[in-house]
Order: C-alpha cells, then sequence, then structure tokens
C-alpha cells in the first residue's frame, strides 16, 4: 500500500466506490487514465506519476480476478514489452493464441496425473475387538 497521502488524494480522484472496489481487489488505491479494455471486459489504466514499476495495471470485470484472463496483446502493454497500447497498435491475432483459460489449482477441476504406481506403504487399519 502506498503512502497515506497519496492514498487519500487517489480516494478523492477515484471516487468512493471505486477507491473501495481497488482496496478489495489490488489492495491498494489507484488513480490513472483508462486506456483500453479487452473483450472479456476488463480495463487497463495508466498513471505515469506512480512509481516505477506500478504505473500501469488491469482492474478485472470478475470478482473473481484471475491474471490467466489477461490477453497477449494487453500482457505485453502491462509488462512493458511495447508502449504503445494494442488499441493503437495493429495486432492480428496468431493462431496459437487460444481464449485464456482459468488457473483450476486449489479446486475441484485441477489438473491430478494419473498414478500408475502401487503405494509402498498401506494405511493401518486398527482392529476392534468386541466387549464382554
Amino acid at each position: 500500500m502506498s503512502t497515506l497521502g497519496r492514498t487519500l488524494k487517489n480516494i478523492m480522484r477515484a471516487g468512493p466506490a471505486s477507491a473501495w472496489k481497488q482496496l478489495n481487489t489490488m489492495g491498494d488505491t489507484k488513480f490513472g487514465a483508462l486506456i483500453g479494455t479487452d473483450s472479456v471486459g476488463n480495463k487497463y489504466f495508466e498513471n505515469n506519476d506512480e512509481i516505477f514499476g506500478r504505473e500501469r495495471w488491469v482492474e478485472y470485470a470478475s470478482n473473481d480476478p484471475d491474471p490467466a484472463q489477461v490477453t497477449p496483446d494487453w500482457h505485453m502493454w502491462l509488462t512493458k514489452f511495447v508502449q504503445e497500447p494494442p488499441t493503437e497498435m495493429d495486432i492480428q491475432p496468431k493462431k496459437f493464441w487460444g481464449e485464456p483459460t482459468p488457473n483450476y489449482t486449489g479446486t475441484r477441476n485441477a489438473y491430478v496425473p494419473y498414478n500408475t504406481v502401487r503405494p509402498k506403504y498401506n494405511a493401518w487399519e486398527p482392529e476392534v475387538k468386541s466387549r464382554e
């Protein structure tokens, strides 16, 4: 989180509702120019007055933000691989660019490899004697 003065200034500039959403999703308040949106609905911002490395950011459209939702062209802009945003560039999608896939780690849909090796140890199952 940035300094108290910068946080209060950003709350005043961005508005309380936007600042509250940013605090819940990013953990910081930011204010900048809207550069563009992508097909998923994510909004991309830039503010060159911010600290170096934090001047470009994305506000995700969904309530469950996942970095895999960022398309490759916007990822190039966020990481400063290119300086102009994809809205100003003529980027033709490559055939290996697919739709973004969500990260299923920690969910029931997570990848679990099939195991063909028998376990070396068996779980101990206690034998209960009946009471007399």
